[in-house]
């Protein structure tokens, strides 16, 4: 027992020792945090002297010392560090940087250039070095540091990353270009990190610029890497330059003997990023170039159509002679290619064209009961086929045999999404005559369509019918109406007007007054009367802002100035309106992208 008690007597002296050091060491702290240096420094150089053989407390007494100008006091003690411990480099930064706080850059320079020079063949010794200098940001010795790495683990691209991203802190756009390029040459990278990390980078026109020049000047050095055009290529793309990319393209497949598969994948990108006429130069070339004997000759041409096709309907501008100059495109194709299996989506698009745009149902209908009867058809091809002739059937007032054609690929495809599909053009069309009840019930079900498409689809009209049928226990105001939308849909335009003005007279006090005028504005538009349509979306906006049509006005009317009118303040105004007045709307993302390309962010 006595021992024990001895034994405890012992420590007290050690942990009261303990216990004040811990807390003048958090009072030094405290001062240091206030800018009370002077206590600080007491405390300190107190804790320091008592712990000389480690280095505790050094940075602490040293920053207190350096914070106080006392330069001379704070020389000292680095140099004392460094003669214990003559390896640690970070005391010979600690000195440098001193020297350069009282303007000796001499003597700075020298304390410097001594960490790098002491050095060794080790990686984790070099990067920790670098790291010291860029927390001192000190990016030049940092960069002297890797340089000086490089030579001594012989190898010119290690610590290209790290280079670049101290080149970046520096404001050194040249350095880190050229850092991240210099990557490319060692073939154990992926093209695609190098991409990620300049990715971010192109936003600010300095490093396009600069990205653009080494690329240039790296193909004329090394012609035979095809790194470099591809990086090239690449910028261009995440620039939307696809006619620069194509330059680039174009060469790479003449240089490899591609024949012709690099252009075509860049021209798909370019069809789906909507440039169109960059795709149609991008297929055209490899038509040019490799003729019939191509092995890309056929998709090429499909491709072309397609795009031609896309280009003058979705911007609703072409004229008649567009569309006579495209059909006979059409008709010059499936006589190059025939009209058999292969060419079945090319049929299915010239049908399109007689039916939507050329108004020539006849021949659209005649053109899809011949390709139905292909022998080679798979049961797929005929199902798109009969759906697109159900829609076709319809359009020229045969409803009938338009559900029937729906109702055979129900049948054929009752499990599959094409059988919803159907199930749903059915329902729609059922809605068109007026069976609403009917129609109703089948939408219900396929509001757990597998498809997204479908599903909102069919809940956004059972949920019209359902509005607007709810308590008007004749349907007369509902039927008038689906018979207006179904001249709409048959481009019976001037009639379905006078059916919608005859409606809105009839029935003023109906709950369709803003579908109709929103429909009226839809036919509008498909007549390219935009100032019209504007007005419609107007007084909808103005009369039924707070219906379920009131963003969709505002979304419409700010596509309308933009696209059309060309009046970008007033869309861009619209767009705001959308975040704004209507935050839960489904438009709220796509108008805030809009709004910031009209006001020209950077954006990826």
């Amino acid at each position: 027992m006595k021992q024990t008690i001895l034994f405890v007597l012992l420590l007290i002296p050690v942990f009261s020792f303990a216990q004040t050091e811990i807390q003048d060491a958090n009072l030094a702290q405290y001062y240091y945090s206030q800018g009370d240096f002077d206590k600080a420094q007491v405390l300190f150089e107190k804790l320091y002297n008592k712990k000389s053989d480690n280095n505790d407390y050094y940075q602490g007494y040293h920053n207190t010392l350096v914070a106080q100008k006392n330069y001379a006091e704070a020389v000292k003690i680095v140099k004392k560090q460094i003669k214990r411990n003559s390896k640690n480099a970070s005391y010979n930064i600690d000195l440098g940087q001193i020297y350069q706080l009282i303007g000796d850059e001499k003597n700075a320079m020298m304390q410097f250039n001594t960490a790098i020079n002491n050095l060794a063949s080790d990686e984790a010794q070099i990067l920790g070095l670098a790291i010291l200098f860029i927390n001192a940001e000190k990016f030049d010795m940092a960069i002297a540091t890797y340089q000086k790495g490089r030579k001594l683990l012989n190898s010119n691209t290690v610590f290209s990353y790290e280079l670049a991203n101290v080149f970046m802190k520096k404001g050194d756009v040249t350095g880190t270009i050229g850092s991240y390029l210099d990557i490319l040459d060692n073939t154990n990278y992926d093209m695609s990190n190098v991409q990620g990390y300049l990715q971010g980078l192109l936003e600010d026109q300095k490093y396009v610029v600069e990205l653009q020049t080494q690329l240039y000047r790296r193909i004329q050095k090394n012609p035979d890497n095809n790194m470099y055009p591809e990086m090239l290529v690449w910028m261009f793309v995440q620039r939307k330059d696809y006619d620069g990319a194509l330059v680039q393209v174009k060469a790479l497949d003449k240089r490899n003997k591609e024949q012709g598969a690099r252009v075509f994948q860049l021209g798909q990108s370019a069809f789906a990023e909507a440039y169109y006429d960059d795709a149609v130069k991008s297929y055209q070339y490899i038509i040019d170039e490799y003729g019939n004997t191509g092995g890309y000759y056929m998709v090429a041409k499909t491709n072309l159509l397609q795009t031609l096709k896309t280009k003058i309907t979705i911007a609703n501008n072409y004229t008649e002679q567009d569309l006579t100059t495209l059909r006979n495109s059409y008709e010059i194709y499936l006589g190059e290619f025939g009209r058999g299996f292969s060419t079945i989506a090319t049929q299915r698009d010239l049908a399109n064209l007689y039916a939507r745009y050329i108004h020539n149902l006849d021949s659209s209908i005649a053109i899809l009961n011949s390709t139905i009867k292909l022998r080679t058809n798979g049961n797929k091809s005929t199902a798109y086929c009969k759906l697109d002739l159900g829609d076709y059937y319809l359009m020229d007032n045969e409803v009938w045999d338009a559900m029937l054609m729906y109702g055979q690929v129900d049948k054929d495809f009752k499990d599959d999404e094409l059988g919803e599909q159907a199930r749903f053009l059915n329902s729609k069309a059922s809605y068109y005559t007026g069976d609403f009840d009917w129609a109703k019930a089948q939408l219900d079900v396929l509001k757990g369509s597998t498809s997204e498409l479908i599903s909102n689809d069919a809940i956004a009209l059972s949920v019209f019918i359902q509005d607007n049928t709810g308590l008007d226990t004749s349907y007369d105001a509902m039927s008038f109406y689906a018979r207006a939308d179904l001249m709409i849909y048959q481009n019976k335009n001037r009639e379905a007007i006078t059916a919608l003005d005859s409606l809105a007279i009839k029935f003023p006090e109906t709950s369709l007054q803003d579908d109709i005028l929103f429909a009226k504005a839809r036919i509008y538009l498909q007549q390219r009367q935009f100032e019209e349509a504007a007005k419609m979306f107007q007084s909808l906006d103005e009369s039924y802002s707070t219906d379920l049509l009131g963003d969709d006005a505002i979304f419409k009317l700010a596509e309308l100035q933009e696209k059309y009118i060309n009046n970008k303040e007033v869309a861009m105004e619209l767009y705001k309106t959308i975040m704004t007045k209507y935050p839960g709307s489904i438009y709220v993302v796509e108008a805030r992208k809009r709004f910031r390309d009209l006001r020209g962010d950077k954006v990826n």
